[in-house]
């Protein structure tokens, strides 16, 4: 039974393409929020080693005695060479004693045995490296600002892909969809855990400690980000998300500045380093200050810079096609369109 649902699964992912890094050790553990290509990447892994093993411990057919045997048999026999646990619960099962380990869910382990690997959405680089049609990269930039950054939606068609996302969020949160429906509304925007309380209680019945509680486990799986003011940390906090394009599959009010804001946050988190925003500087990481102005012109970018206090940061002014330098308070500042930015090393 397992053995047929193994194999049907790495069936399912013969096709894979690879994402824009690897993995590196014997024991690793795949982190990361719901749909951003976890269990693809573990399988594109092991696609060329013939004694591998994939178990999904949430498939409804996989009882957990099914699996305790099963692992006691793998340990016993040794003759896997590499085993992928699935949406795996450390506390329920026992590893077997084999060297090669992939383990899988949306959580950080604090197992001592294992290598932490955070799995992001694709970036911008990653989505068109998928493009197999040859599309002009404006179009593919389009694509990607419309339907967002999920691995997923490469393998939908454009007419299902709001249906499709809409069903996945409905799956993903349950009873919580409209608490998740709620926040999406503050995208880019400032807020306190406090005031998201007391906005949601007016309509919902649900405790402070309830909020604290389920937006700590978003956060916690990299579905939710709350980023700190960077000249002080108390105030109230940024809010983005894991994909991008989230609000406007939820809603008719869309803002594309949040959007792309959310989008060059994502582009970010590469570089493994905490991310901030200012009063007039949408996001900062690594010394640098990034601008956003998407349509705006050089004598408007400008105008705008002259406004700005860098605070010892080297800016850069991200855009929607346009790019140039211009100097301001005796520093030259770098206009960047946003996909030369995001295929910048």
């Amino acid at each position: 039974m397992l053995l047929e649902s193994s194999n049907a699964k790495k069936r399912q992912f013969l096709n894979l393409f690879p994402r824009r890094f690897g993995l590196k050790g014997s024991r690793i553990h795949l982190y990361g929020p719901p749909k951003s290509g976890k269990t693809c990447i573990a399988l594109y892994c092991i696609k060329d080693i013939k004694n591998s093993f994939y178990i999904d411990c949430n498939d409804f057919r996989n009882k957990d005695d099914l699996i305790k045997n099963y692992l006691l048999k793998i340990s016993m026999e040794k003759r896997i060479d590499t085993l992928i646990l699935d949406n795996m619960n450390f506390m329920k099962f026992a590893l077997p004693s084999i060297e090669n380990i992939i383990t899988i869910n949306e959580y950080k382990t604090s197992h001592p045995d294992f290598v932490n690997k955070n799995i992001l959405p694709l970036s911008f680089e990653e989505y068109i490296s998928f493009d197999t049609l040859n599309q002009d990269i404006n179009c593919l930039f389009d694509n990607f600002l419309n339907y967002g950054n999920l691995p997923i939606t490469l393998h939908i068609k454009d007419y299902n892909k709001l249906d499709s996302k809409q069903q996945m969020l409905s799956l993903i949160f349950k009873n919580q969809i409209h608490i998740f429906m709620f926040l999406c509304e503050f995208q880019g925007r400032r807020i306190t855990i406090n005031q998201i309380y007391s906005l949601l209680k007016k309509n919902i019945k649900i405790s402070k400690d309830s909020i604290y509680s389920i937006i700590k486990d978003w956060q916690d799986r990299g579905i939710l980000y709350l980023i700190e003011d960077y000249t002080n940390t108390k105030l109230a906090k940024k809010v983005f998300f894991w994909d991008f394009s989230i609000r406007s599959s939820l809603s008719y009010d869309k803002n594309i500045l949040y959007s792309v804001e959310n989008m060059v946050f994502l582009e970010l988190l590469k570089f493994n380093s905490p991310i901030y925003f200012s009063n007039k500087i949408n996001l900062i990481c690594q010394n640098k200050g990034y601008i956003i102005s998407l349509f705006s012109t050089i004598e408007i970018i400008r105008d705008i810079l002259l406004e700005i206090d860098f605070m010892g940061l080297n800016i850069f002014v991200i855009t929607f096609g346009l790019d140039g330098e211009v100097e301001i308070k005796d520093k030259k500042i770098k206009i960047c369109n946003f996909i030369n930015f995001a295929l910048e090393e």
